[in-house]
């Protein structure tokens, strides 16, 4: 996959040259014979005439010729997946934003498999975000490359064939729900050239995954508000009442001792880090949970309040100097300083919470 940095010169006798020839090695990954596909006057698409090296991925087997290709704009994807759905069509829907190549295979409107380049995608990762299997035990499955990873795990007794397919379609969803939010890059919908292998028995309705994708991006935003990052630490009220919980919510409150971020809750209760964020907002509502307070999290992390206050002395008296020696650009160091605390996100947000940078630069817990 080309990160878009490399620059092709077409000259008007149609001979095409590198503008940069330190480019060449990203370029001679790609050596072979390619031929022009559909292409429109600002984008030209090429395709491989033939496999032949080892090196491509077993992915290129299943893709024909290009049907549709685009360049990726807020809410376009979303639309080219209702499109393909509610039109039964099978293929292969390839994304590429930022360097990374996502892939969602379709038969009959209906998504079959995904795969992707993130490593955060990967099933390994996906296993360990729900909780399904320890970091020694995927450490171990992962060092034995006779065999797929979930085959090994299965084999290992560490996951049963339930829990697999459990796993493989969480990985599949959230790959596609991850794509909702590219806003750049180019999209291309190929041809399924067989269907005979197909690596997944999966069969998610189009639609079905569309609308819990766009629910989980407009409740996520609205929890965030509460609730800033998977770092965050949620603490149960000393004096809250707890009645008619749901099953769910009864399984995080278990969990919820006050030392557990949204991200080790989530590993504990096999949910999965939207549901368990979900859950906590709720309870959040309900007057059962709130977050820890700045105070005790700082208070923890330092030793002791006046651990906290000599800090505090440090940093103040560090920035009183810089202040002094600024003089004329102190206005703009305090912006930037008030704009840095403003972007922070997680735990560190909740940290800095109400925290005002004074005219000299010092900081004040408001």
């Amino acid at each position: 996959m080309i990160d878009g940095k490399a620059v092709i010169h077409i000259s008007v006798k149609g001979k095409i040259q590198l503008k940069d020839e330190s480019e060449a090695k990203t370029l001679s990954h790609f050596a072979g014979d390619w031929s022009l596909g559909p292409s429109t006057s600002y984008m030209l698409l090429f395709e491989r005439k033939q496999l032949g090296t080892p090196v491509e991925t077993s992915e290129a087997s299943f893709l024909g010729k290009v049907l549709f290709a685009g360049v990726i704009e807020e809410g376009s994807l979303l639309e080219f997946l209702n499109f393909l759905g509610e039109n039964n069509r099978s293929g292969v829907l390839v994304v590429v934003s930022d360097g990374v190549k996502k892939s969602v295979f379709f038969k009959e409107g209906q998504i079959r498999y995904a795969t992707s380049t993130d490593p955060d995608d990967r099933l390994g990762n996906v296993l360990f975000r729900y909780g399904m299997v320890e970091k020694d035990k995927l450490t171990e499955a992962l060092n034995d490359r006779s065999r797929r990873l979930g085959e090994k795990l299965v084999q290992m007794g560490v996951l049963g064939i339930s829990d697999l397919y459990r796993a493989i379609k969480a990985q599949v969803e959230e790959i596609v729900y991850s794509t909702f939010l590219f806003t750049t890059g180019s999209f291309y919908f190929y041809e399924l050239a067989t269907t005979a292998s197909l690596p997944s028995h999966l069969h998610l309705a189009t639609r079905n995954v569309l609308m819990e994708g766009v629910r989980r991006m407009d409740e996520m935003s609205y929890f965030r508000k509460k609730l800033p990052g998977a770092e965050v630490v949620p603490e149960v009220l000393k004096d809250a009442t707890i009645e008619n919980l749901t099953a769910q919510e009864s399984g995080i409150l278990a969990f919820i001792d006050g030392r557990c971020n949204l991200e080790e809750l989530s590993r504990k209760s096999h949910l999965g880090i939207f549901d368990t964020t979900r859950i906590v907002f709720h309870l959040m509502q309900g007057g059962i949970v709130r977050l820890k307070s700045t105070h005790s999290m700082a208070n923890e992390a330092s030793g002791g309040d006046e651990n906290i206050d000599k800090l505090l002395t440090a940093y103040n008296q560090v920035f009183q100097l810089i202040s002094a020696k600024a003089e004329g650009f102190t206005p703009k160091l305090q912006r930037d300083l008030e704009m840095f605390l403003h972007k922070l996100d997680g735990e560190l947000a909740v940290l800095f919470s109400g925290v005002v940078v004074r005219p000299d630069l010092t900081i004040d817990q408001a």
